[in-house]
C-alpha cells in the first residue's frame, strides 16, 4: 500500500534497534533525525528559529563525534519506511525490550514534524501502541498547517505529549498564541527568565536544573503534565 507517496516497505528489528536508542540520560529510548543534509536526505530542522542556529548544542555534538551524522542518516532511512502499515512492527519491537518503554521520545536530534506525513507515523505508532507515552518536543508549531494538524489529530491523543519548543527569540503573540492553543511550552536558552508573558511561573525542569540523570522517565509533571496532572504548564530547561 502506499502511505502519503511513499510504498510501505517491511522495517526489521534491525533497523528499529538503530532507530529507538537506549538514551540514559532522559531515562528511556528516543530517536533521532537528521539536521543537516547528508548525503542521502534532507535535514528536518526546517521549523528552527536563528537562535537554534546559535546555540544548537547538537551540531556542538556532530564536530566532536562524526559518527552521529551517519547515524541519523540511517535512522531516516527507518524513518521514512514507518506507515500505518509498519506502526505494528513498532510495537512488537517493543514487546521485546528489556529496559523500560512506559515513554519514548521523539526527537533528541532533529525534528519529529517536518511535514504531515510525519504527523500521521506518529499518530498511528501512538494508535498500535497505548501503554507507551510517546514525548514529543516540537519546532513543527511554527508552521500554520501543521500546529493545526498536531492540534487535531495528535494533541487528543491520551498518550501523545507534546511540546512547543521555544526559545527567547520568540515573541510575546507567539506565546499568546500557543498557550491559549492549550499547547505544553518548553522554554530554552535563558536561565534568569523565570516567567512566561502573561505571568505565569515556569516549571524548572528537575533533569537540567537538578541534573537528576533518567528523572524524566518518571516525571510526572513538566512535559508531560497535560496527560498527567491535566493543564498546560511552561517548562523552563535549563542552559546546556
Amino acid at each position: 500500500g502506499h502511505f502519503y507517496g511513499v510504498t510501505a516497505m517491511t522495517v526489521t528489528n534491525a533497523e528499529l534497534n538503530d532507530l529507538f536508542r537506549w538514551t540514559p540520560d532522559i531515562g528511556m529510548f528516543a530517536t533521532d533525525r537528521p539536521i543537516n543534509d547528508t548525503a542521502n536526505h534532507e535535514g528536518t530542522c526546517i521549523h528552527r528559529t536563528d537562535f537554534c542556529d546559535q546555540t544548537c548544542y547538537n551540531m556542538k555534538l556532530y564536530k566532536m563525534y562524526k559518527g552521529m551524522a551517519d547515524r541519523d542518516d540511517r535512522c531516516e532511512t527507518v524513518w521514512q519506511k514507518l506507515s500505518t502499515f509498519s506502526a505494528v512492527e513498532v510495537q512488537q519491537w517493543i514487546a521485546k525490550k528489556r529496559k523500560p518503554t512506559q515513554r519514548i521520545r521523539h526527537m533528541t536530534r532533529g525534528e519529529a514534524f517536518k511535514n504531515m506525513a510525519d504527523i500521521h507515523r506518529v499518530k498511528a505508532m501512538c494508535l498500535d501502541n497505548p501503554d507507551v507515552l510517546w514525548w514529543i518536543p516540537t519546532r513543527a508549531w511554527r508552521d500554520d498547517g501543521l500546529r493545526l494538524a498536531i492540534q487535531e489529530f495528535l494533541m487528543p491523543l491520551p498518550n501523545c505529549a507534546i511540546n512547543a519548543s521555544f526559545d527567547p527569540s520568540n515573541t510575546d503573540d507567539e506565546w499568546r498564541m500557543m498557550q491559549d492553543a492549550g499547547w505544553n511550552i518548553m522554554f530554552f536558552g535563558d536561565d534568569d527568565r523565570t516567567t512566561a508573558p502573561n505571568g505565569d511561573r515556569m516549571f524548572k525542569c528537575p533533569k537540567t536544573h537538578k541534573g537528576l540523570k533518567g528523572h524524566c522517565m518518571d516525571c510526572k509533571a513538566g512535559c508531560f503534565a497535560q496527560k498527567t496532572i491535566d493543564r498546560t504548564v511552561v517548562v523552563h530547561l535549563s542552559e546546556h
